[in-house]
């Protein structure tokens, strides 16, 4: 299990250097202008460059740093404890997605999208490569949920289930640069292949904590519950429009719903070590 997961991230490298020699070609949808870029979000000329929102900037680096340092805890704290190595993959990797994220849709999103140019791009190398450590980083997950809760070949579907499901994933990645196919490029693809995993934590960790109380049956059903719940918030608060709503023509404030799913991460973590950090063992 180990062997095939390291093997997929020395994918990365691969997959985003072919990400930076064909993703320039993607115009960004609607076409929109540096102008307009910075009438929809707040751009700050730093004298050398331009950084954009800086309070969605702060909350994601954070949100970064905890996500890496909390799967370092969880390393450290392994104890030959296989589902305890996973789950610190999956927060590392979540971590580094975080990062890639922050620097491509927030912090520096009109340096490499639209600085120099008529119209802005639609994405870059730092975007796919936070969609694919986000998709491994769900898979990991469902490992560790997997070595905690489930015995026998029970196990083995669940582990072959979270390589195919990666390796499918990588695939259409890769396919997708080649091709220059904003489907398969897509968050709604992401979402796709990371959501399941979340599903299927639900689904084995849920009927034996109705079952038998268990702490660590809690731990690992509502945490999967409160992540869901953080998807909700931030689907509910960009289809209300309220960025929109607090932040008009280049004014007022701004806090979209990349800042809401931040903060609900936070929020998440902190569930994460004070519960599951505390439960979570081997069957």
């Amino acid at each position: 299990m180990r062997n095939y997961f390291l093997r997929l991230i020395k994918l990365f490298p691969m997959v985003f250097a072919a990400s930076c020699s064909n993703l320039d070609k993607l115009a960004y949808i609607p076409k929109t202008t540096p102008q307009q870029w910075c009438e929809l979000r707040p751009c700050i000329d730093m004298g050398g460059f331009v950084l954009n929102e800086p309070l969605g900037s702060f909350l994601v680096f954070a949100l970064a740093f905890l996500w890496i340092a909390s799967g370092v805890w969880f390393l450290k704290k392994s104890q030959e404890q296989k589902s305890r190595f996973w789950f610190g993959i999956s927060l590392v990797l979540g971590g580094v997605g975080a990062t890639l994220a922050g620097i491509s849709y927030q912090a520096f999103s009109y340096e490499l999208k639209c600085a120099g140019l008529e119209f802005c791009k639609l994405t870059n190398g730092f975007e796919v490569g936070y969609s694919v450590t986000q998709a491994v980083s769900a898979s990991a997950m469902l490992a560790a949920v997997a070595f905690a809760l489930t015995k026998g070949k029970f196990r083995s579907i669940v582990l072959g289930y979270c390589i195919l499901n990666t390796i499918v994933y990588v695939g259409l990645t890769i396919v997708g640069l080649s091709t220059l196919n904003k489907t398969l490029l897509s968050f709604e693809l992401l979402m796709l292949f990371a959501l399941p995993s979340v599903l299927f934590v639900i689904a084995i960790s849920g009927p034996k904590y109705f079952r038998s109380k268990s702490k660590l049956d809690a731990s690992l059903f509502w945490a999967a519950i409160l992540f869901i719940l953080v998807q909700v918030a931030y689907f509910g608060y960009f289809a209300a429009g309220i960025t929109q709503t607090l932040w008009k023509n280049g004014t007022g404030f701004y806090f979209s719903e990349n800042d809401v799913l931040h903060v609900g991460m936070i929020l998440w973590l902190w569930y994460i070590i004070t519960a599951v950090g505390r439960e979570l063992r081997d069957s």
